[in-house]
């Protein structure tokens, strides 16, 4: 078994896996000509003298090193002369490294860093989609070494048999992404990837995920999406290691130190005991992430601020558990199946296997609401005008909570409570980066536009119409 893992660039990574199957670590800048799988803001900060001490390191350790060029477009900068001589620049460059690997996506970066790097083992990324044993052959022709198959063919026993049979390549299979099973937006989204972490790209590292966002959506919607996903359990890999499979790619080098560390010696141990997907690359924990670089993301120009910080917590909404051991035996299931040329509905293997093991964390209901007033606001362009600029827009549970509050006002004062706390409610939602006003900016509202010596009215008003306060009351009693 060999592991090829992805460097965050902290030099206790080695010392850390110095005793385990890692064989590979793979990484690069964070923006380059090239660009690479992930977007700059997410990746850590470094130049080349820092990749340059690193990668001297690992070599010191005795791992091996593949420097990632896999971007699957260069706007057609490829076949203009500037471009060229960047190219030559930076692959030179790539040269003193001494890496044992460069990955590629793009064919043409395949003629042109053999001819550079002729000592360089060419790995293929998953993002060329080798799908079919005429494609993996026509690459073997072309005189690359190894092949990182998409992992939606990690559950197709015949296909990776026929390969293993059929060519003298090295592959490598993903384990821990947890895409969705043939993801209608895959290669839109390596598209999307590629651009954000290219340093000579428009948008400078501007990144709004679009394709993360619907991913994680659709997860909360049908969370038999999670087993259908194509990961390898630590427990499991044995099961490819019979067909021929020795190399086994995690990712994901947005993570942690600690947490890429324990993530590869849990495979190297072939066990782990715990929540399923806190092994895999799903957004379960931000703790588990390093923060984001949001100055590349933080350009009024492109979108307001306040709502890409919005965009990024969305992509942790999304909490859920599948305990590992539970997962035993679910494998063996696909041995004799062609998920490719079946109706998932109809087979219901995955949807019976979650109903089991999948618990979901609530409230998945209100972050439906939240993915759907997002994917409208973008789709009519409201998510791009700045939040004091944009009219605000009333939910129905907003109105029917202001409604109900006035109604519990003395009489009197109602006429003037009602401007006033819908105005209020309009500016707390402001503040929080949305024109969408909510039942929580009303209530707060309520309470803020309710003089001192009465605000233990309002709340306990609150509470007889069925709303939370322990929050309101928190911040009540800090004054």
């Amino acid at each position: 078994m060999k592991l090829s893992v992805g460097t965050n660039f902290d030099d206790r990574l080695p010392i850390l896996l110095k005793d385990s199957h890692v064989d590979v670590f793979y990484g690069k800048l964070s923006s380059d000509l090239v660009g690479g799988g992930r977007p700059t803001f997410a990746l850590p900060t470094i130049d080349r003298a820092r990749v340059e001490e690193h990668v001297k390191l690992l070599h010191a350790y005795g791992f091996k090193f593949n420097y990632l060029l896999n971007a699957t477009c260069l706007d057609n900068l490829e076949t203009t002369k500037d471009f060229h001589y960047r190219l030559r620049e930076l692959l030179e460059w790539i040269g003193t490294l001494q890496p044992e690997y460069v990955t590629v996506s793009l064919p043409m970066l395949i003629d042109m860093v053999r001819t550079a790097l002729p000592d360089v083992k060419i790995s293929l990324s998953t993002f060329a989609n080798v799908n079919t044993l005429r494609q993996a052959r026509y690459f073997e022709e072309k005189g690359v070494s190894e092949i990182t198959l998409p992992e939606s063919r990690n559950r197709d026993f015949a296909f990776l048999e026929s390969l293993s049979k059929n060519t003298r390549l090295d592959y490598q299979l993903i384990a821990t992404n947890d895409c969705m099973l043939d993801c209608p937006m895959r290669q839109n989204h390596a598209n999307f990837q590629s651009h954000a972490s290219q340093c000579n790209h428009v948008t400078d590292g501007f990144a709004l995920d679009y394709y993360m966002l619907r991913c994680t959506e659709r997860k909360l919607q049908h969370p038999e999406e999670l087993l259908k996903s194509q990961w390898i359990r630590p427990e499991d890999m044995y099961i490819y290691e019979e067909l021929g499979y020795h190399k086994f790619k995690l990712t994901e080098r947005m993570k942690t130190t600690e947490k890429i560390a324990a993530t590869a010696q849990s495979y190297s141990e072939r066990k782990y005991e715990g929540n399923l997907l806190s092994l895999l690359n799903s957004r379960m924990a931000e703790a588990d992430f390093e923060m984001p670089n949001f100055s590349k993301n933080i350009k009024e120009d492109f979108a307001p601020s306040d709502k890409m910080r919005q965009v990024y917590r969305l992509l942790f909404s999304f909490q859920a558990s599948i305990d590992n051991k539970s997962m035993e035996g679910f494998l063996e299931g696909f041995c004799s199946k062609r998920c490719d040329r079946m109706d998932c509905d109809k087979c219901g293997y995955c949807a019976e296997w979650a109903s089991r093991t999948v618990s979901m964390a609530k409230p998945g209901d209100e972050a439906l609401k939240e993915f759907e007033q997002l994917f409208a606001a973008l789709a009519s362009g409201s998510f791009f005008e700045s939040a004091a600029g944009a009219k605000a827009v009333w939910s129905a549970e907003g109105e029917s909570l202001l409604g109900a509050v006035i109604g519990r006002k003395p009489e009197f004062i109602r006429d003037m409570a009602g401007p006033e706390i819908r105005k209020k409610a309009e500016e707390l939602a402001a503040a929080r980066g949305s024109a969408q006003v909510l039942r929580q900016d009303v209530a707060k509202a309520n309470v803020l536009c309710t003089p001192a010596d009465f605000r233990m009215f309002a709340l306990s008003d609150l509470r007889a119409l069925g709303f939370d306060t322990a929050e309101l009351d928190l911040e009540e009693a800090a004054g």
